[in-house]
C-alpha cells in the first residue's frame, strides 16, 4: 500500500494595511472639516465684532442726524413763529391806523356838527329836528335822527317820536308808521340835543315819498315835522323852524 505524502504550498501573508490606512481619505476628509469648521468660526467671529463695530457706528451716527434735525425743527418753529408774531403785529398796527382814520374822521364829523349846532343856536327858538339822514345799505335803511331844542336856558325835555313813512305801492298810497312795524325805541331825553339812530327795511315795490315826523312831550306839545323822502336819502338835510308845526293838545 503506497503511502501518500501530503502536498504543502507556501504562501507569503500578505500585510494586512492597519485601520488608519484603510480609512485614511475619510479621517483627511475629517480633519479637514474641523480646520474649515475652526477657521470658519474664529473668521466669523471677526466678522461679527467688525459688523457689531459698523453698526454701533451707524447708530451714533444715526443719533447724531436726530439731534441736529430736531435743533433745525426748533429753529424752524422758532422763526414761524416770528414770523406769525410780525405779521399779526403788523396787522393789528394796519388795524390800529384804520380804526384811528375811522375815528378822526368821525371825529371831524362831530366837531362839525357841533360847530352846526353852535352856529344854529339863535335860531333854535323850539323843540325841531335839527338834522335827519337817510342812507342805503344793501337791502336796509339807517336813519339818523338829530333833535335839538333853544340852548339858552334849556330845560330837561322828554317825550316819545313818531315816525309816518308815506309811499305808493301797487298804484295807491300806502303809510307806514316806522315805530310800530319795527319796534322802534322812540323815546327821546335830553337839555340841548340827541341823536337818534335806527335800522328799517322797506317792502318790495314800496316807493318812499315823504317822512312824517312828530315830537311829543310830556307837556302834550306835539312838533310835527314833514321831510321829503328824495332830499333825505343818501343824503343830510337840516330842519328849519319855518317847517316846523306845533300843535297842543
Amino acid at each position: 500500500m503506497d503511502v501518500k505524502t501530503p502536498k504543502y504550498i507556501i504562501k507569503q501573508a500578505d500585510d494586512k494595511p492597519s485601520f488608519i490606512k484603510q480609512h485614511w481619505v475619510i479621517f483627511s476628509l475629517l480633519g479637514l472639516a474641523i480646520l474649515t469648521f475652526l477657521i470658519g468660526r474664529y473668521s466669523h467671529l471677526d466678522v461679527l465684532q467688525a459688523f457689531k463695530g459698523q453698526k454701533q457706528t451707524w447708530a451714533e451716527i444715526n443719533q447724531q442726524l436726530s439731534e441736529t434735525n430736531d435743533t433745525n425743527q426748533k429753529t424752524i418753529s422758532l422763526l414761524q413763529t416770528e414770523a406769525n408774531i410780525k405779521h399779526q403785529a403788523i396787522m393789528e398796527l394796519q388795524r390800529n391806523i384804520s380804526d384811528m382814520s375811522e375815528d378822526n374822521a368821525a371825529l371831524k364829523a362831530d366837531v362839525a356838527f357841533y360847530e352846526n349846532l353852535l352856529g344854529h343856536k339863535d335860531g333854535i327858538k323850539k323843540l325841531r329836528v335839527f338834522e335827519l339822514s337817510a342812507h342805503r345799505s344793501d337791502e336796509l335803511v339807517l336813519l339818523k335822527l338829530v333833535l335839538a331844542q333853544k340852548l339858552e336856558k334849556a330845560q330837561l325835555i322828554k317825550g316819545q317820536i313818531t315816525l309816518q313813512l308815506k309811499g305808493i305801492q301797487s298804484d295807491q298810497g300806502e303809510e307806514i308808521d316806522l315805530v310800530e312795524q319795527f319796534k322802534l325805541n322812540n323815546d327821546y331825553e335830553f337839555k340841548y340835543f340827541q341823536i337818534k339812530k335806527y335800522t328799517i327795511s322797506l317792502p318790495k315795490g314800496f316807493n318812499p315819498t315823504t317822512l312824517l315826523v312828530e315830537l311829543q312831550s310830556k307837556n302834550k306839545t306835539v312838533v310835527t315835522e314833514q321831510f321829503q323822502w328824495s332830499d333825505i336819502i343818501d343824503v343830510s338835510i337840516a330842519g328849519s323852524d319855518n317847517n316846523v308845526i306845533t300843535t297842543q293838545n
